[in-house]
């Protein structure tokens, strides 16, 4: 919607195209609309096939072409559809009849390639006027005194049906207050002969007066049969369409430009191809616009990804400064227990084992048991891994067992009877003797001690050495240097046992005395 700025007038003739030229090639980018107030004009009312779309459009140009077939400037309005069966569309045809009006202005506007945004006949605008001043009558005669001349346009329930120009020029005004009482009549009778109306039809004429006219207008006016009658004074006039007294008085065209620039008109005349640039200011329009919206979203996203940065960055140092107080507290917490020989992660994951033992029906608890307490008399030995089995099968073996290339260091001993479950309980220990200084005797006969004191132990079925500490088998050669460099490097003295447990007996419940009092 636009505004009022102010007004320049321009002569019909050379010069005033000259400056016209000037003027427009100052606003490059600001759409030119233009108004035309001609008697050259001609409106027809047509009903067709309702349709839409495509269909619709190419039935309006081709009734267009047959109409106004010499005609640029023309267009069709949608009036709405019949009441009888078919429903047809109501169609109101119009153009300007004389095209040569407007051919020196256009040229103008094509030379410097101005945007024209359309082409409209007073009348058109009218139907915007109507609606600022709200005039709803249903039969509605609107007359205005305009540069053409004197105009009577007819509207029916606010639609546009026809205009008819009575010139002016060379009358006097005592002539022209006559003329409106006969001009009306004319109407009148011209819409009763075109069937628009019937003699019985109240028809409401309003009158926007810009200049004050003369003697009681609105009582010589509803004279006239059939007709009711409403003058605007200019003051409210000026007021109900929002311009100024004296600039409405000085220029009483800018009523419909005015009007016109403030609405937003759906019907226009104006051929495609003079609507071209016009286009082409709106896709750049569009654009830029386009552009704006990303650059800005754009903007906006970098302020938050950055506000979040900030936010995640203060959050961090927070999470670090309380995290430094949390270990401080804990190290000070932490310092008052009693020191133990492995870290408290392992020890949580040992009870994180037992735990897990618990909640099984068959677990190694009892095996582990069995390790310990013999472990308590040898320190020196140190487990480094420990396999639990049950199976059928007593001979298996450690398929997990980092020795799988050495053989058994004893002979085969035959294993103890099934127990009644059908499953033997096996265990496989991996140790190797802790501070190994390279006596193999000592090595030998702490595993040696392992073993008895395993076997010792009521649960236990059997007791086998898989590994030794040093292979004496006769199959074996030994070698290596005195000579060697390295010769102070010892290895690990690591052994590998394996235990078959005997079937686990669970002590019976005694049940309780009863002692009968007599």
């Amino acid at each position: 919607m636009g505004r009022f700025v102010s007004c320049t007038q321009f002569a019909n003739d050379e010069a005033g195209l000259a400056k016209y030229q000037l003027f427009v090639s100052s606003h490059p980018d600001s759409p030119v609309h233009l108004i035309v107030d001609a008697v050259e004009e001609d409106y027809r009312l047509e009903t067709m096939p309702h349709s839409g779309g495509r269909a619709r459009n190419e039935m309006l140009q081709r009734k267009l072409g047959q109409l106004y077939r010499n005609n640029n400037y023309r267009a069709a309005q949608y009036i709405g559809r019949e009441t009888d069966k078919r429903r047809d569309d109501r169609i109101l045809m119009m153009a300007l009849t004389n095209s040569d009006l407007l051919t020196p202005w256009v040229s103008v506007l094509e030379a410097i390639e101005a945007p024209i945004a359309g082409v409209y006949l007073v009348p058109m605008v009218s139907q915007m006027l109507v609606k600022a001043l709200k005039l709803k009558q249903p039969n509605l005669l609107l007359m205005t005194r305009e540069t053409a001349g004197l105009r009577l346009t007819y509207f029916a329930d606010q639609q546009l049906r026809l205009s008819r120009v009575t010139p002016l020029s060379g009358i006097s005004e005592e002539k022209i207050q006559k003329l409106y009482l006969s001009e009306a009549e004319r109407t009148r009778l011209y819409l009763i002969s075109l069937r628009m109306v019937t003699r019985e039809t109240q028809l409401h004429l309003v009158y926007p007066s810009i200049e004050a006219p003369t003697g009681d207008l609105a009582t010589q006016l509803e004279t006239t049969q059939g007709v009711s009658c409403e003058v605007i004074s200019p003051a409210t006039l000026a007021k109900r369409v929002g311009l100024n007294l004296s600039v409405l008085s000085r220029y009483p065209d800018l009523l419909h430009m005015h009007i016109l620039a403030k609405s937003q008109m759906r019907t226009n005349l104006i051929p495609k191809a003079q609507a071209k640039n016009y286009q082409l200011l709106q896709t750049r329009f569009g654009i830029n616009l386009v552009s704006i919206i990303s650059v800005s979203v754009a903007a906006l996203f970098a302020i938050s990804s950055l506000w979040n940065a900030v936010e995640i960055k203060h959050k961090t140092e927070e999470m670090a400064t309380q995290t430094d107080i949390q270990q401080t507290l804990y190290q000070a917490v932490s310092s008052s227990f009693i020191k133990t020989p492995v870290s408290g992660s392992q020890l949580k994951i040992a009870a994180e084992l037992a735990e897990k033992f618990d909640s099984l029906k068959q677990n190694p608890r009892r095996l582990m048991v069995i390790i310990s307490e013999a472990l308590d008399a040898q320190p020196e030995i140190q487990i480094k891994r420990l396999r639990w089995k049950q199976t059928e099968d007593a001979d298996a073996k450690d398929n997990e067992s980092p020795y799988k290339d050495n053989a058994p260091a004893t002979v085969h001993i035959p294993p103890p009877p099934r127990p009644p479950s059908g499953l033997y309980e096996l265990g496989f220990i991996d140790g190797e003797i802790g501070n190994f200084s390279g006596d193999y005797r000592a090595a030998q006969a702490s595993v040696e001690a392992l073993t008895e004191n395993l076997r010792k132990n009521k649960q236990v079925a059997q007791v086998t050495i898989l590994r030794q500490p040093v292979n004496t088998s006769s199959h074996v050669s030994l070698q290596g240097s005195t000579l060697d460099n390295n010769t102070q490097q010892v290895e690990p003295a690591r052994f590998e046992l394996k235990l078959i447990l005997k079937p686990e007996v669970k002590p019976e419940t005694q049940p309780k005395e009863v002692v009968n009092k007599s």
